[in-house]
């Protein structure tokens, strides 16, 4: 084994061996909770999975479509939930010391200008991710988008995290230290590709 990933299982602490002893499971839970919204290292957790996935305990796929199915339900829960009970959710969302109501107000002006899109690109912001799933729900998003949208994003985010583990492990705090200060470029990047699409698809629209 190589020091980076020792390092990595390290930060984990004890329970480096239990959660491998978990299996798959542990994968669908993890998701479950990082989909939900709620307070989750979701990514580092994502990338210690790429690690064992190249240690041999897990296999690359399988890791990949066990954490999209746990993170799908997650989010599908919340939709539901917010559809259902609406504001009094969010209310209650808005209280949460990490998902407060500065996160749910941006998110929701994120959505309301680019609709189901923000879904991918959001799924790699801070906050955004969090309470997205519910923003969507409580606007009354329909099913169908929702499950597009969220299904491509988490998709990509579940992907760039494994991959991340897998390929860098061995210099993995290097790599989230990176990726932490330069978040918001590349969001910025994919925002602003979705409203370059958003654009066209309104002066598309008007055209006709």
């Amino acid at each position: 084994m190589r020091r980076g990933r020792f390092e990595m299982l390290d930060w984990f602490g004890h329970l480096a061996e239990s959660v491998l002893a978990i299996g798959y499971p542990g994968i669908l839970i993890a998701l479950v909770v990082e989909g939900l919204g709620l307070p989750f290292p979701g990514d580092a957790v994502m990338a210690f999975y790429g690690i064992a996935a190249a240690k041999g305990n897990f296999p690359f796929l399988g890791v990949l479509i066990v954490s999209i199915i746990g993170y799908m339900i997650g989010a599908i829960a919340a939709f539901y939930l917010s559809r259902q009970f609406g504001s009094r959710l969010l209310d209650r969302i808005a209280q949460m010391p990490l998902l407060n109501q500065r996160s749910m107000r941006r998110t929701t002006d994120l959505m309301d200008r680019y609709g189901p899109l923000l879904l991918i690109p959001g799924r790699f912001l801070p906050g955004v991710r969090s309470v997205s799933s519910y923003v969507a729900g409580a606007l009354n998003m329909d099913l169908q988008p929702f499950l597009v949208y969220t299904g491509v994003g988490v998709s990509l985010w579940c992907a760039a995290w494994v991959a991340v583990g897998y390929w860098f492990g061995e210099n993995l705090d290097t790599v989230l230290h990176f990726a932490q200060h330069s978040l918001a470029y590349l969001t910025g990047a994919g925002l602003l590709a979705v409203f370059v699409v958003w654009l066209w698809k309104r002066q598309r629209s008007q055209a006709q």
